[in-house]
């Protein structure tokens, strides 16, 4: 296995990026139900933050900060939405292009990320809880999977702070 590296995404990336989001809208249930289907070219279109994890050259995930979905969100706010391949779970990918996202996402003045998970995903929980975002409260029965309606989790994360005991960022 390649070692895996991290960049932020660029033009060049954007074939490999709509074959993740084709790939994950038929395996991350809160995906599939989403109103509008991901577009990579608008992402780097518009200048979304956004971050490619590879195994060798191979593109094998995708961090993202969308503005779109914020509800009430400020300029200063975007939704973070993380992919890996099914084949390359659990080595560490979703977490190196999470903190390459949050590294665009500072550079970028992005003051907050907000995150969803659904509330029987531990691996996505613990994933964000290891990146320092905060559990801020479940939405009860709030998606419909399968017939199923399933509780989502609502994550947050300051970006210019380095830990979630820090205090609230200021405009001092």
């Amino acid at each position: 296995m390649a070692l895996l590296t991290t960049q932020r995404a660029s033009d060049r990336d954007v074939a490999s990026l709509d074959r993740l989001c084709s790939e994950a809208s038929k395996s991350v249930p809160l995906w599939s139900h989403r109103r509008e289907r991901f577009n990579p070219g608008s992402w780097l279109a518009s200048r979304a933050p956004a971050a490619v994890v590879a195994d060798g050259s191979n593109a094998i995930g995708f961090a993202v900060a969308l503005a779109d979905n914020v509800p009430l969100g400020s300029t200063k706010c975007a939704e973070a939405i993380v992919y890996v391949s099914q084949s390359h779970r659990r080595r560490g990918g979703a977490r190196a292009a999470m903190s390459e996202l949050l590294s665009v996402a500072r550079t970028m003045g992005l003051w907050k990320l907000v995150a969803y998970s659904l509330a029987d995903d531990a691996a996505a929980r613990a994933l964000l809880d290891r990146l320092d975002f905060r559990a801020v409260g479940t939405l009860v029965k709030h998606q419909q999977i399968e017939g199923t309606w399933r509780d989502v989790v609502l994550h947050e994360r300051l970006v210019m702070a380095a830990r979630k005991s820090l205090p609230s960022i200021s405009d001092a």
